[in-house]
């Protein structure tokens, strides 16, 4: 955010939603860490008078926050706005938007969130919804806020005493795609080198030192991934050589043995037993605590990192070696994963600023 003249904070769910039905971890709890005003954002589909008893009751219930304005979403009909204005005249919060129910708007989505930008001509599709967003939003009113402004803090970023240049693989394409872009550049800052490349078409990069290969949708590509034989047997050669390796949940599922989906299963690397097999239903989805008993070449011994866990399939008989995991009120939660060695695999997603120490451990290592 440093060179941004504004940044905006998306939130998550709704407004007070946080951990275990607290508002610990909301969006508004993140607006009063950063001392950030909030835009209100409601889905008035159906509303009339009612939007303006939950307007009220949302901004009177923490009374710490500051409201800048509000934003009606998928508002039916000029006449529907005209209610809606007419309910909320009398609640302090101005409207500077009402944007109407449009499929264009609309973004298209599967199990476990969004399609990928990578699968959409998302450049284009942003084109057409700035245009339409200026016509429905009061934009000078936003880009005018001026209430509030962050002083950056040094934190993890700058330059560290263990920083030593390397080369890390990164597979990143349409089947895998999810990582927090803070750790790519925590990463960087590190002294990573960082090489992308695609799993479903190109050679692993042979100067490549570790890999790290993150979430996305394995099982929508599992016929392509497992006919790629040349590179799986090329990975699980430089794993069992030492080659170090994170794989997150999607990543994980390519280094079992399979991907089992719509009742075929498909061949994967193979660096770790069991197969994945989808389900119909959500199987876990939740913020994770993680705890390493013993070191591997990304955590030190007794680590506690944080991160998320979203998944939709299961690995029948596959257990949990080498981490001990807890959900955000420590509770501990069946799921599944390996770490030991040059290896950290499972479906849970790590944030590397819950556990700087990681970081200085591997490059230490490498």
């Amino acid at each position: 955010m440093r060179e941004a003249d504004l940044a905006i904070v998306e939130g998550v769910m709704g407004l007070f939603d946080g951990l275990g039905g607290t508002t610990k971890a909301s969006t508004a709890e993140v607006a009063k860490e950063l001392g950030l005003p909030v835009v209100l954002v409601l889905p008035a589909k159906s509303f009339s008078g009612t939007a303006a008893a939950l307007v009220r009751g949302l901004i009177e219930f923490d009374e710490s926050l500051k409201f800048l304005g509000l934003i009606l979403n998928q508002v039916g009909s000029a006449k529907h706005e005209k209610f809606l204005r007419r309910a909320l005249s009398e609640v302090e919060i101005p409207v500077i938007g009402v944007i109407p129910r449009d499929e264009i708007l609309e973004l298209p989505s599967r199990h476990l969130g969004l399609v990928q930008a990578e699968e959409l001509d998302f450049g284009e599709r942003l084109e057409k919804l700035a245009e339409k967003m200026a016509n429905f939003i009061d934009v000078e009113a936003i880009l005018n806020i001026r209430s509030h402004t962050l002083e950056p803090e040094e934190g993890f970023h700058g330059d560290h005493p263990f920083k030593k240049k390397f080369y890390m693989a990164v597979a990143r394409d349409r089947a895998f795609a999810f990582y927090y872009r803070e750790n790519l550049d925590l990463l960087m800052e590190a002294g990573a080198d960082l090489i992308y490349f695609s799993p479903l078409k190109d050679p692993f990069p042979e100067k490549a030192q570790a890999l790290y290969i993150g979430g996305g949708y394995p099982e929508l590509f599992a016929e392509s991934l497992s006919q790629r034989k040349e590179l799986l047997e090329h990975l699980r050669k430089r794993i069992k050589e030492g080659l170090p390796v994170l794989a997150e949940c999607g990543g994980f599922m390519f280094l079992l043995e399979a991907i089992e989906t719509q009742g075929k299963v498909y061949p994967m690397v193979g660096a770790i037993k069991g197969v994945a097999r989808m389900t119909k239903g959500l199987r876990a989805l939740g913020y994770r605590e993680v705890r390493f008993p013993r070191q591997n070449f990304l955590f030190p011994e007794k680590a506690l990192a944080r991160g998320h866990e979203f998944r939709y399939s299961v690995v029948p008989n596959g257990k949990l070696w080498g981490l001990e995991v807890k959900d955000a009120e420590g509770q501990r939660v069946e799921t599944y994963g390996l770490a030991e060695n040059n290896l950290v695999a499972s479906y849970i997603h790590f944030h590397f600023g819950s556990c700087p120490e990681a970081l200085k451990h591997f490059v230490s290592q490498i």
